[in-house]
């Protein structure tokens, strides 16, 4: 029978403290496994927004702006009905509105709710509560949104829409440009004739602002009842929007004003 002598002791004790430290290691792992399973899921979606606490004021707007309107892009090619509803729904107000109808409005199909700005402004909301468009508050009731990159878009009354409607014999003639009212800087005649690449002719009197001679304005035209004043090239565009005071303004608004109106 083999002695306990012929078996080396450090052999004897290997095994032993192999298993000894493999126990701790095992542990180790088994207690580090949870905290990979609870990493986020990058292709998870954003949770939706807490439904907001709606103070007396913004209940108070949102009863006088709900209605069922129209939304529309600016030349009118695409529209769909849009009702702003006065119940709470999601991260703001509800919307309903028929969302195949209003497919070929992209922005559309983000939109889940809106609420009324301080502003006076109506903001249509994604699911995460973010503003998709932000439409301000226009001639006649109308609401209207410049998308960067999209276009311009309109909210209206439907029994409105109709009676906004511009006609060409309406604009002929000559218009004064003005920073502020009653100071004019340039004065332009909107012709009838047809005008290179589309829309109408105009002419500009001597001595107009320099910056409006930089913007080289050569055609006019109309679109979804604003007036367009067509750039060089027809890329840049300035829109004018018509006034409660029957004047025309630059929309959307953007660094120093811009008027229009009859001499």
């Amino acid at each position: 029978m083999a002695d306990l002598n012929d078996f080396p002791m450090d052999r004897m004790l290997r095994v032993p403290l192999c298993r000894m430290l493999a126990v701790p290691v095992l542990a180790g792992l088994f207690a580090i496994t949870p905290a990979f399973a609870q990493k986020a899921d990058p292709a998870a979606k954003p949770a939706p927004a807490a439904a907001p606490k709606l103070d007396a004021s913004v209940r108070e707007a949102a009863a006088r702006i709900a209605a069922p309107l129209r939304l529309s892009s600016a030349d009118g090619s695409r529209s769909c009905a849009f009702a702003l509803k006065p119940d709470a729904s999601g991260p703001g107000l509800a919307v309903e509105f028929d969302r195949p109808a209003c497919a070929d409005i992209g922005f559309s199909a983000q939109v889940i709710a809106w609420l009324p700005d301080p502003s006076g402004s109506i903001r249509l909301l994604n699911a995460q509560g973010r503003t998709v468009a932000e439409f301000t508050e226009g001639a006649g009731g109308s609401y209207e949104a410049l998308r960067e990159g999209d276009g311009v878009y309109f909210l209206a009354n439907p029994a409105t829409a109709d009676a906004t409607e511009l006609r060409p014999e309406e604009v002929v003639g000559d218009w004064d440009l003005a920073r502020q009212a009653g100071t004019p800087v340039c004065r332009v005649t909107f012709l009838d004739s047809p005008a290179k690449g589309g829309g109408f002719r105009l002419s500009i009197a001597t001595g107009c602002d320099a910056a409006l001679l930089r913007f080289g304005p050569t055609a006019w035209d109309i679109e979804g009842g604003n007036i367009l004043v067509r750039g060089e090239g027809g890329a840049s565009v300035i829109r004018f929007a018509r006034q409660e005071d029957g004047g025309w303004a630059r929309t959307p608004e953007r660094g120093r004003p811009l008027l229009m109106t009859r001499p």
